[in-house]
C-alpha cells in the first residue's frame, strides 16, 4: 500500500515565514547599529583625546625640564637656559622652521648603558631588547636637530610628530596668532621680554601660544628638510598653551 505524502510537509519555510525572519534580522542590524556602532565611535573618540591629552602633557613637562647639556646656541655657560620660561621662549623661536622645531616620539632606550648628560640613554634596536630587562619605551620632546636625540627618531616605535609653536597676542579683545609664527612680539630675547611686559601682564610674564601637532609620514627627521609648515598637510590637531616663569 503505498503512502501518500504531502508536498507541503516536506520540510522548509514559506514565503511569509522567510519574510518574517529578514524582518526579524533587520530589526536585530537595526538595533545593533544603533547602540554599538555610536559605542565604539565614542571609544575611539576617548582614545584619541586621551593620545591629545598624553602629548600636550609631554611637551609641557619637557619645557619645564631644564636639562645640563641644553643650550640656546653657542658651548659657553651664557647660552644655557636659565629655567622653563627661558627654554619655551627658544624652543617657540625654533619653531619657525620645520627643520628646527619640536619633535615628540618613543623609542626603547637601552638600560645596559649609562644616562648622558641630560639624563636620557641612547635607542636599543628592537632585536636587541627584551621589555624591562635591557630596555624601557620613554616618550621624549626635543628640538627635531637636536644633536643627542636626532639619530634616535628613527627607532621611534609608534608615530613621530612635529610639533609647530605660534605665540598668541590679545589684540581687539580677542587671542589671536602672531602673523609671523616663531617670532616673539615684545622682545627678541627672554630678557627683552620680561622687562617690557613684567609691569602689564597679570601674574608676571607668560606666553601664551598655540601648538599645532603634525603627523610624520616616516621616522626620518630628513623628510623635513627644506620644508614649510604649509607643505606638511593640516596639522591632526591643536592645543592652547602657555608657559611662565614659574615653568
Amino acid at each position: 500500500m503505498k503512502r501518500k505524502v504531502n508536498k507541503w510537509s516536506c520540510g522548509g519555510f514559506t514565503l511569509m515565514e522567510t519574510l518574517l525572519a529578514m524582518a526579524l534580522v533587520a530589526t536585530l542590524v537595526s538595533i545593533f547599529l544603533v547602540v554599538f556602532v555610536p559605542a565604539r565611535g565614542m571609544v575611539q573618540k576617548s582614545l584619541a583625546q586621551q593620545d591629545a591629552d598624553r602629548l600636550v602633557g609631554v611637551l609641557k613637562a619637557e619645557i619645564k625640564t631644564v636639562r645640563a647639556d641644553e643650550r640656546t646656541s653657542g658651548k659657553g655657560s651664557a647660552d644655557k637656559y636659565s629655567n622653563g620660561f627661558d627654554k619655551g621662549f627658544y624652543w617657540l623661536l625654533k619653531t619657525r622652521s620645520p627643520e628646527s622645531a619640536i619633535v615628540i616620539f618613543s623609542y626603547r632606550e637601552d638600560l645596559t648603558k649609562a644616562p648622558g648628560p641630560d639624563g636620557t640613554r641612547p635607542a636599543i634596536p628592537a632585536r636587541e631588547s627584551v621589555p624591562g630587562e635591557t630596555s624601557n619605551l620613554v616618550t621624549i620632546a626635543c628640538p627635531i636637530d637636536d644633536k643627542v636625540h636626532r639619530k634616535h627618531i628613527r627607532d621611534a616605535v609608534g608615530p613621530v610628530f612635529l610639533v609647530s609653536m605660534t605665540q598668541l597676542e590679545f589684540k581687539g579683545g580677542e587671542w589671536k596668532p602672531n602673523t609671523n609664527p616663531g617670532v616673539i612680539t615684545g622682545g627678541g630675547s627672554p630678557e627683552d621680554y620680561i622687562r617690557n611686559c613684567a609691569n602689564r601682564v597679570l601674574g608676571g610674564p607668560c606666553i601664551f601660544y598655540r601648538a599645532d601637532f603634525y603627523l610624520l609620514n616616516t621616522p626620518n627627521p630628513n623628510v623635513v628638510k627644506n620644508k614649510k609648515w604649509n607643505k606638511l598637510g593640516r596639522p591632526i590637531f591643536s592645543s592652547v598653551m602657555s608657559f611662565g616663569l614659574s615653568s
